[in-house]
């Protein structure tokens, strides 16, 4: 290459410092092992060192091969990655032994990237070194900066390709960046250890198999490949998703590196939010070990089981195909966590062995795991026992709700210069208001025909009612009844099944109708409803498992939350939803008696339990303490 040549091409390196240190890797293999790159002379597989990206030393190939890296033409094959970050059909592909023309140099993070035949070919395999200090002294000169001493370099020495950035790009140092620098890694891990947290006996059982298993991998016992490297965790908005992929890392020894879909898709244009999407990748693999968590799982998009060709589907289709690539390989040390309230809307691809290892659907605490909590962020000042009169009343609240609470407890205590106490606590529970007499009563007689409906039709073993005199008035925890069932469980539901599951949602509001002649809000209004959910099982009765009147299917059942069907369709739900409430109406009419006796016996305890017996409901309720 002529001298102007680089000159040009270093005008643009000098702008990346990860490509500067790959270059001066590069230039050593050149003069210290006699590698050439001249074309027509067969070519060389390069491996990186452990946690470095191959994309900093493929631009630093496009300077010594003197090729152009965005020029549209044969010399892009000149330099290759096995694993390539662009899904675009251009020749910018992953090399396989029919594909090998113009091949100079192909660069791997592990020689397993690239297939055997291709190694066979290959004129040398060689193993590129990490970066030495005259690198880093290199390039902190063309960088403009400060030379470091030999101290300050040899803390990089050795050091992921993050940490070794971090050090050169510092403009100036000071004291105590040489210990700054070596406690980077454990930055993110401030936080408790998953280990140290109450709950998540689950995720506790998965996190010690990886424990063991990455320590087997550090000594290089063990193939990554053959570790556990994904999960999905679903539930509701404050349950713990981000709290768990944050203790997880610490617990790993790993870096945490937090992005959401919503990120990525703010970065504009497709090609813009693909970069994103890999950036994110890149940065995990590039920290030695670490913990991707990606929030807003199911907004990555799903492709339609018929395609239209419509210019959206075109889109998701290559965010999808991409999102699939990454994951295939997410990278040595690298363990992703996916995070979504909405399980059901995720890409079934996404979710297949090999890609997604575990879901673990988190939930709201109980009223135990409520104490536990509050005993764990009070740092075990308060007593266990005194902890479980307050968790009671803390019905729904989520874990990060209650260590908010702990916080608030310990404001006050703070500022009378004291140590937490329980009163602390109590000052700043939400604020509760007591119900009405009739109002308990409706909510009895609401939740007692769940119960009945639900053992008349033989969809539970038994059914257990809660009914609470007083509520939270913070805003989404209005507490009404509950009923939770021991239900039966059909691998195969069947029509009548389904049915008897309509009818079973749109009792409650039935029972109001037969007691009072008067229905209240109590069924509907939300997701999750049962209106909702009895409405979503009728349309997909009839316009996905074709069990209508006429079978026919219209759409899958994801895809019916999200379109309306043809009009006769619907109509057949309708006519559906009509004879399950007139069928519910029937049997509480008949029951009425025992209705208003179960209701009033779950409002007097608090809580009830029945009992199916040789097929029929039980003739008493059972109060459970």
């Amino acid at each position: 290459m002529k001298r102007y040549q680089l000159r040009e091409r270093f005008r643009d390196l000098k702008k990346d410092p990860s490509g500067l240190l790959a270059y001066f890797a590069l230039r050593r293999l050149i003069k210290e092992d006699g590698v050439n790159f001249r074309p027509g002379d067969g070519f060389v597989i390069a491996t990186v060192p452990p946690d470095f990206r191959p994309l900093s030393y493929k631009k630093a190939c496009h300077v010594l091969l003197n090729v152009d890296g965005d020029e549209w033409g044969l010399h892009r094959e000149a330099v290759r990655l096995a694993t390539s970050t662009k899904r675009k059909k251009t020749i910018d592909h992953e090399p396989s032994i029919f594909e090998l023309r113009g091949l100079r140099v192909l660069l791997a993070t592990h020689i397993n990237e690239v297939p055997k035949e291709v190694r066979f070919v290959a004129k040398r395999i060689l193993s590129l070194s990490p970066p030495l200090a005259e690198d880093v002294h290199a390039t902190r000169r063309i960088l403009g900066l400060p030379t470091l001493s030999k101290e300050q370099v040899s803390v990089l020495i050795g050091k992921p390709e993050s940490t070794v950035l971090a050090g050169v790009m510092k403009s100036e140092w000071s004291a105590g960046d040489e210990q700054a620098l070596l406690d980077l890694k454990h930055s993110d891990e401030e936080g408790p250890s998953l280990f140290d947290l109450p709950g998540f006996e689950e995720q506790k059982v998965w996190a010690r198999g990886l424990v063991k298993d990455i320590a087997l991998w550090r000594e290089g016992k063990l193939s990554w490949r053959d570790i556990g490297q994904s999960a999905l965790v679903s539930g509701p908005p404050g349950v713990g998703k981000t709290y768990l992929a944050s203790a997880l890392s610490t617990a790993l020894g790993f870096r945490l590196v937090q992005t959401t879909v919503g990120v990525w898709q703010t970065q504009g244009y497709l090609n813009d939010m693909l970069a994103a999407m890999r950036r994110s990748f890149d940065e995990a693999k590039a920290s030695g070990g670490a913990v991707l968590f990606i929030d807003e799982f199911d907004s990555i998009g799903s492709r339609p089981s018929r395609p239209t060709g419509r210019p959206n589907e075109t889109y998701w289709q290559i965010v999808i195909n991409e999102f699939l690539s990454l994951m295939n390989a997410p990278g040595e040390g690298v363990i992703v966590i996916g995070a979504t309230n909405f399980p059901e809307w995720i890409d079934p691809a996404i979710l297949r062995a090999g890609r997604i290892e575990k879901h673990f659907k988190l939930g709201l605490p109980d009223a135990t795991t409520r104490a536990e909590i509050l005993h764990y962020h009070a740092g075990g000042a308060l007593p266990f026992e005194s902890l479980t009169e307050l968790a009671d009343d803390l019905e729904g609240k989520s874990a990060a709700a209650l260590e908010g609470l702990v916080r608030s407890g310990r404001r006050l205590a703070r500022n009378e210069e004291r140590e937490l106490q329980l009163s602390d606590l109590r000052a700043v529970m939400p604020e509760r208001k007591s119900y009405a007499p009739e109002e308990q009563f409706r909510l009895g007689v609401h939740e007692a025909r769940h119960a009945l409906i639900a053992l008349t039709l033989n969809c539970a073993r038994s059914a257990t009612i809660e009914i609470r005199d007083t509520f939270d008035v913070s805003p989404g925890s209005y507490m009404r009844g509950r009923t939770s069932y021991d239900l039966f469980e059909y691998n195969l539901p069947t029509e009548t099944v389904l049915l008897n599951r309509i009818a079973m949602s749109l009792a409650g509001m039935a029972a109001e109708a037969v007691v009072f002649g008067d229905r209240s809000l109590g069924s509907g209004g939300l997701v999750g409803s049962d209106v909702e959910h009895a409405t979503a099982i009728a349309r997909r009765l009839v316009g996905s498992y074709g069990l209508g009147e006429t079978p026919f299917f219209f759409a899958t059942p994801e895809e019916l939350d999200d379109e309306r069907m043809l009009p006769t369709l619907e109509a057949e739900a309708m006519k559906i939803l009509r004879a399950q409430y007139a069928r519910v109406l029937g049997i509480l009419s008949r029951e009425k008696d025992q209705l208003i006796a179960l209701a009033s016996e779950a409002v007097a305890h608090g809580k009830v339990m029945i009992e199916r017996d040789a097929g029929l409901v039980s003739e008493s309720a059972r109060a459970v303490d």
